[in-house]
């Protein structure tokens, strides 16, 4: 039997309007029952494993737009990938006329932004999947809409069942093709432009400096948006109009001869052109429908209104639709009205109809103006573009339609919800905000580092001795007194396998030599094998020509040497013992982080980096998503003596309650100590914990199957809780997370600290080259590309990690033979290992 489901309002079509509108909906009327309806199975919206592409599609956002985005919540994830648009260039081909729109004249942070299609698509999916009152519907076609007395009633087909949906407002969204607009009999206007869109990527050998140019030529506009994680970089989006027969042969060229077409179209104001990407090409034609609104049912988006892409005003002005619908119901509601009520519908189209007729006459004009060579209108348009560069009210008239801030103000939320920053997500915690034109008394650093360990103290050196950097003011901020001592024979349980690039590091920042005085232990080889099998794998530092693999340190001997460092370099500030209370994000109005501390202090950076370890104060204050589980595992160090010389390597055996790691150390040429790290289950830990010292020994001496023969003592046990949790992002506006706070993994491998310097050099590095370019540290571009080399590399050792962890962990006879047999290959195989090896070491 055929059943039926009854909602408020229920959209059709799951793209950027529809989801938009849904999330808007959501927000300003939680009580509502939203349901959402997409023909097309929704891709899984993982923020975590976005990548960015060359061949990615992107639309423009102007500053109108952004603000929506802000006041939805949504600005800070989706400015992991967003470009700013900090000049609009306005020029006519073979013409020495143009016009500019300046962000910084405007007193803005951008003109507007550019972001790609699937990283918009993906945050609003994931919003639209996260809010409890919308119910979505994917793989589902709405074969009919049925306007009724009280309703419209949908009839939906998918792939496993048929069923109704009853909903006092149906909103059409599924594009410009709008089958259900043609099954409703309502008729379009269309205007042919007889030209085709020619979309694709570019690069290009010079800096496009986040300026965007619109290039007006007799056969068509061309359009070029800037892409990339700063001002530096040298790519972007193309929207190349072209009349419909000169595209079709434009497509056909190959990548260099459409290049030197593209060239000789739009000069060399971005120098020469290098490279092209995957080319698409849509016919332009501006569509209108003759009805935007029945009783119960509203049209948004494309299906409403198809623009001439010239201005890149099409999702702007459907997402401003989107927003007075939003406003239009809230207020109808409150007055008991139906959401689908004609007058309410009327309402919302009496409203929004200036801004639709100017923003579709504007971009239709300006079409039809620029695409001309008759010369009364070349006459007409240098006429206007001389009036855009010496006539005020003319530039700002234009500036605010480009900008999408002509029309009228949106209210869109509840009146009691609380007011938004134009340049955040919340309005700034009045804890550390004062009144606008009040000065906050704070102390001002350009860089806070939280966490004085190994990873923060070692950015801390790594930032403060460049040359670039001798003006900074860095602080940092610790929480504990002071730093542990461990000395003589006594041995630090926790113990660091330094991989080359470790080395090279603190090498490069002045620690290494005074670690080696103090104690350290190379080891040559590592023995690795399989507690369940037969099967071994070994690796040799004579493999790769190195002397070593790598060094084993204890964590107090790097800590204080880093601390040392520290005090010897006069632009580095320790405030201790101190702990961060609160936090507020950068934003436009006050681009600086501010940080609250428990001694009552206030203080201020343009920077602020949470080294403060996997339970990061900070990445909680600052409100970072993370994914985590627990192993149910804990790894119990010690350190351990051995009958036997450990003989310079690292041993490893895997069992399935987890992996038995023996360190070498050495002091004063002794070398039958061991650093233990065993990774057990939660009930053997525990159980292993309570043993004596004899019992214990006994234990490991047979879990290691007495490869250094007997273990004959053992120091204090310390048991630790294994949790893997990774950042979803490592940044926000003035915010980074290093380290552990960004990312903790299994140590089965013992690659967590490694991973950690390897964050610092590359965010070290980032902004040693902002300092030397003149970016300010203001500069989310720095950020940006400080994620965009770690975030990836995490996680794939992460999930190597996690893979070596479950393979080895299964007591699968299948799995067991698969691991063996896979090991034994492995291990003959010299120049897989060399790779492996070099991997590990961080050397090429």
């Amino acid at each position: 039997m055929t059943h039926t489901l009854d909602c408020d309002i229920a959209i059709i079509g799951g793209g950027m309007v529809g989801t938009s509108l849904a999330s808007l909906l959501a927000a300003s009327q939680p009580q509502l029952r939203i349901t959402l309806i997409e023909a097309q199975p929704f891709a899984q919206a993982d923020q975590l494993h976005f990548q960015s592409s060359f061949d990615a599609r992107s639309t423009a956002l102007s500053y109108g737009t952004a603000t929506i985005l802000r006041e939805l919540g949504l600005w800070k994830t989706l400015q992991q990938h967003i470009t700013p648009i900090a000049q609009v260039h306005v020029s006519d081909r073979g013409h020495f006329l143009g016009g500019v729109i300046d962000a910084k004249e405007n007193n803005l942070d951008a003109v507007g932004y550019v972001i790609e299609n699937a990283w918009l698509g993906n945050v609003l999916l994931a919003h639209v999947q996260a809010q409890k009152n919308i119910q979505c519907f994917t793989s589902s076609t709405v074969t009919a809409l049925t306007p009724q007395q009280d309703c419209a009633l949908l009839n939906v087909q998918t792939d496993a069942q048929h069923f109704f949906i009853k909903t006092s407002l149906a909103v059409i969204a599924d594009g410009g093709d709008s089958p259900l607009r043609a099954a409703l009999g309502i008729g379009t206007q269309t205007r042919a432009y007889g030209q085709t869109a020619i979309i694709t990527n570019v690069e290009f050998s010079e800096p496009h400096c986040g300026v965007a140019y619109e290039r007006f030529t007799a056969d068509g506009p061309v359009a070029l948006l800037p892409l990339g994680e700063s001002n530096n970089a040298q790519q972007s989006a193309l929207v190349w109009t072209l009349p419909a027969a000169e595209a079709d042969e434009i497509l056909k060229l190959h990548d260099a001869e459409f290049l030197v077409r593209l060239q000789e179209r739009f000069g060399f104001r971005v120098g020469h052109f290098t490279r092209v990407a995957k080319r698409f090409a849509y016919p332009l034609q501006l569509v209108l429908a003759e009805e935007q609104i029945r009783s119960h049912i509203v049209l948004l988006g494309n299906a409403a209104h198809f623009l001439h892409p010239v201005a890149g005003q099409g999702f702007n002005l459907a997402l401003r639709d989107c927003v007075c619908l939003v406003e239009t119901l809230r207020d109808a509601i409150a007055l008991h009205q139906s959401p689908g009520d004609l007058s309410v519908l009327q309402t919302y189209l009496r409203k929004q109809a200036l801004d639709q007729q100017l923003t579709i006459e504007f971009s239709d004009k300006l079409v039809r103006l620029f695409s001309n060579n008759q010369l009364p209108l070349i006459a007409l348009r240098h006429l206007g573009l001389l009036s855009l560069e010496s006539i005020p009210f003319i530039k700002n008239q234009f500036i605010a339609q480009t900008m999408g801030t002509a029309g009228r103000q949106f209210r869109w939320k509840l009146p009691e919800e609380n007011p938004v920053n134009p340049g955040g997500d919340t309005v700034m915690d009045s804890r550390l905000h004062g009144s606008d034109d009040q000065a906050i008394n704070n102390t001002d650093y350009d860089v806070v580092i939280v966490g004085a360990g190994l990873v923060g103290a070692s950015l801390a050196c790594a930032i403060a001795q460049t040359d670039a950097a001798q003006h900074l003011r860095i602080a940092v901020i610790e929480s504990n007194h002071h730093a542990q001592q461990f000395s003589g024979e006594q041995f630090d349980p926790r113990v660091v396998a330094l991989t080359h690039a470790s080395q090279s590091l603190l090498t490069n920042i002045g620690c290494w030599d005074g670690i080696v005085a103090q104690r350290v232990c190379a080891y040559r080889e590592m023995k690795v094998w399989d507690g369940e099998g037969t099967a071994a794998i070994e690796f040799d530092c004579a493999d790769v020509q190195q002397r070593h693999l790598g060094h084993i340190v204890e964590n107090s001997v790097i800590v204080n040497q880093l601390r040392a460092r520290m005090s010897a370099l006069p632009n580095i500030h320790l405030i201790q013992p101190a702990a961060v209370v609160d936090v507020v994000p950068a934003e436009p109005a006050f681009p600086r982080v501010r940080i609250a501390l428990d001694n009552g202090a206030e203080i201020t950076a343009s920077l602020v980096m949470a080294a403060d370890g996997a339970t990061s104060r900070v990445r909680e204050l600052a409100a970072f998503a993370t994914r985590e589980w627990d192993y149910d595992q804990q790894a119990i160090i010690t350190t351990v003596r051995t009958e036997r010389s450990h003989e310079f390597t690292a041993w490893q055996r895997f069992m399935h309650t987890g992996p038995l790691a023996f360190l070498p150390l050495q002091h004063q040429g002794d070398a039958h100590q061991c650093s233990i790290v065993w990774s057990a289950d939660d009930e053997l830990a525990q159980e292993l914990i309570a043993l004596d010292d004899a019992a214990f020994c006994a234990r490991i001496t047979s879990a290691f199957e007495s490869r250094l023969g007997r273990v004959t003592a053992c120091d204090k046990r310390y048991a630790i809780p294994l949790r893997q949790r990774h950042a979803t992002s490592y940044i926000q506006p003035g915010i980074a997370l290093v380290g552990d706070a960004a990312h903790n993994i299994h140590p089965l491998a013992g690659q967590g600290v490694n991973l950690g310097l390897l964050d610092v050099i590359a965010l070290a590095q980032e902004i040693e080259r902002a300092l030397q370019r003149g970016i300010p540290l203001t500069d989310y571009s720095i950020l940006r590309r400080y994620q965009r080399q770690r975030l990836a590399s995490n996680l794939g050792m992460m999930s190597a990690m996690e893979a070596f962890k479950r393979l080895f962990g299964s007591r699968s006879l299948a799995v067991n033979w698969l691991r063996n047999t896979g090991m034994r290959r492995l291990n003959s195989i010299s120049a897989i290992k060399k790779i492996i090896i070099n991997t590990a070491l961080g050397v090429s």
